[in-house]
């Protein structure tokens, strides 16, 4: 959000810089993405050249996303298609490899799950995508209650964003690409309690892993990165119900985008608790200068730590905290907006409105006051389990632990009340 308040400075100045200020404040349809697959060798170019294909398609989940594309598909083609279902993603990869199946229906971010099982790994090279169907992701539905049928809605977002505090949710996408897709594993969560009177803002990590009540299952338990498939809203509905807090903002940004966002600002300086390698990077204890492809390594990395995940949710707070360091620290913005601008274009998006960010620019510039950025992590206890998003196996969770949940919820409490946080506050639980 400062990043963006940044570049938002100097949009008087540049009609291509509001452009892009434009684009990434514009909320998008609450959209993802459903593939349709074929083998890499298969004949077919057009969804018209498979129309008497028999399509398959998963039954055990995600049903809702499976109806409305196969909606549209029958839609642009005018008749029925034929549809045989499976119990599990790799039920379905198998029929299309043994050719049970012509073709494939699937979100094309369990794609990014599968390859990373034994003997699916090379799943992109031995197929192809030949059409993809965009449909409207999981919206939480109107709540009601036994004494009256009124919906109640969600409260509207702070009327003055200047003087009322207010809570971002920071997803880090995991697609390496030149777009955002709204349809992907979220690798990064983190609410952001932001209280602009008194200048504070609280950084929380949830691990990816954690054991979550998924909104899109109804709320049979998933892990949180997996809530991210069914779209932005799935993850924001997940940790409201977490926590039982209200977000009232979002933004995402993908692995190209980060790295070029670090790259544009000059680089930043993290400090690091311990010494580790990461392929053919090292960390060293202490002060560590990076770009932004170092920068990604560093935030990602949780095998060589001891704390695992949970040390990897530290560090990337520890980086965010690093970025809005060198983003306040000077002219930053001022002499890289357009390199920064031409990082976020396309793999950055934010529901903060324009005007609103405006409203923040002026504030900022008016007081120049200093901002206290603090972080808290949850952590838990790792086991395996089955998912909703992938029922045919049992994969890593880290279970929840409701005592360090209530005490961060309070934590954000406190700084939207107002209060300043101590360090041994954030000691926690």
């Amino acid at each position: 959000v400062l990043i963006v308040c940044g570049c938002a400075a100097i949009c008087v100045v540049a009609d291509d810089v509001y452009q892009t200020m434009h684009g990434i404040t514009t909320p998008s349809v609450n959209q993802v993405t459903r593939s349709i697959y074929v083998m890499a060798d298969d004949p077919a170019q057009t969804l018209a050249d498979a129309a008497a294909y028999t399509f398959g398609a998963v039954s055990n989940y995600d049903a809702e996303g499976t109806a409305q594309a196969i909606a549209v598909i029958e839609g642009e083609l005018g008749k029925k298609i034929t549809v045989v279902y499976f119990t599990s993603v790799n039920e379905l990869v198998d029929a299309l490899y043994a050719g049970q199946a012509d073709a494939m229906i699937l979100n094309s971010a369990y794609i990014a799950i599968l390859e990373e099982m034994e003997g699916y790994g090379d799943f992109s090279e031995r197929s192809r995508v030949l059409r993809d169907v965009p449909i409207v992701g999981w919206t939480a539905p109107p709540e009601t209650t036994e004494e009256t049928t009124a919906t109640e809605t969600k409260p509207a977002v702070p009327a003055d964003i200047t003087n009322t505090p207010f809570v971002v949710y920071i997803s880090g996408s995991d697609s390496r690409s030149d777009y955002l897709p709204n349809s992907t594993r979220s690798d990064v969560n983190i609410l952001a309690a932001v209280n602009p009177v008194t200048k504070q803002i609280l950084l929380l990590n949830t691990p990816r892993d954690y054991f979550v009540k998924n909104p899109a299952g109804g709320g049979v338990r998933d892990k949180l990165t997996h809530c991210g498939i069914y779209g932005v809203d799935c993850s924001i509905h997940a940790l409201e119900e977490l926590y039982g807090i209200q977000v009232d903002y979002n933004a995402r940004i993908n692995f190209t985008g980060f790295e070029t966002l670090i790259d544009a600002i000059g680089g930043i300086a993290v400090h690091s608790n311990v010494s580790f390698s990461s392929g053919d990077h090292h960390f060293r204890e202490g002060v560590n200068y990076l770009n932004g492809k170092e920068a990604l390594v560093f935030a990602r990395e949780r095998y060589q730590l001891a704390g695992g995940d949970n040390d990897r949710g530290k560090n990337q707070m520890k980086v965010i905290k690093a970025v809005i360091d060198k983003l306040t620290s000077g002219s930053t913005i001022i002499a890289n907006y357009a390199g920064i601008l031409d990082s976020l274009s396309g793999m950055f998006e934010t529901s903060v409105s324009m005007g609103d960010i405006s409203k923040l620019v002026k504030m900022q510039l008016n007081d120049m006051a200093e901002w206290t950025v603090q972080s808290y992590a949850v952590t838990g206890r790792g086991g395996r389990e089955i998912t909703y998003s992938w029922p045919g196996k049992d994969l890593y969770v880290m279970y929840v632990d409701e005592d360090q949940v209530a005490y961060a919820s309070n934590l954000v409490s406190r700084v939207l009340a107002g209060e300043t946080l101590t360090e041994a506050d954030l000691k926690g639980k």
